[in-house]
Parts: structure tokens; sequence; C-alpha cells
């Protein structure tokens, strides 16, 4: 069964193909388009993970960590764009 979840701006069904891809989606397809002009849907931000000693001259780094937020701020401009008309 085919999970369905509404736009948080229009309240319109994402697409199953969308929310497969992207499960944590919360727009459609067209709001997350419009959504770009404010930073998008998400902020993504990365941390290199740092191997050598606290304190050492030497740095070694390992992988890099990536995390994902949803940019608040952007849906609730979308949000009041989509209100005014």
């Amino acid at each position: 069964m085919a999970k369905t979840r509404l736009c948080e701006i229009c309240k319109a069904a994402i697409d199953p193909d969308r929310l497969e891809a992207m499960p944590d989606t919360r727009l459609c397809t067209d709001h997350a388009r419009a959504i770009q002009k404010f930073g998008g849907e998400f902020i993504v931000s990365a941390e290199q993970e740092r191997t050598s000693k606290p304190g050492s001259l030497k740095h070694n780094y390992g992988g890099v960590t990536t995390s994902k937020t949803r940019n608040i701020k952007a849906i609730e401009r979308l949000r009041d764009e989509f209100s005014r008309r």
C-alpha cells in the first residue's frame, strides 16, 4: 500500500515517486520548486571528522558527516506567499 502525504502548503497529495525518492519531504513538486528561491526545503551541512588527538598540530581528517535539517524559515515564507494569493 502506497503512502499518502499531503503538501504542507497547498494540501494536495504529494506524488508517490517524489515520496519514494525523498521520504522526509513535506512539499509537492510545484512547491518544492517554488521554495528554491528561499533556500530550499532542507539545509544540508557537512562536518569533517578529525581523527588526530586534541591539541596536536598534525591535522588528520577522516570522513565527512552530513546532516539535513528542515528550512523552517523558507517554509514559513512560502506559506505566507501562498496565503497572499
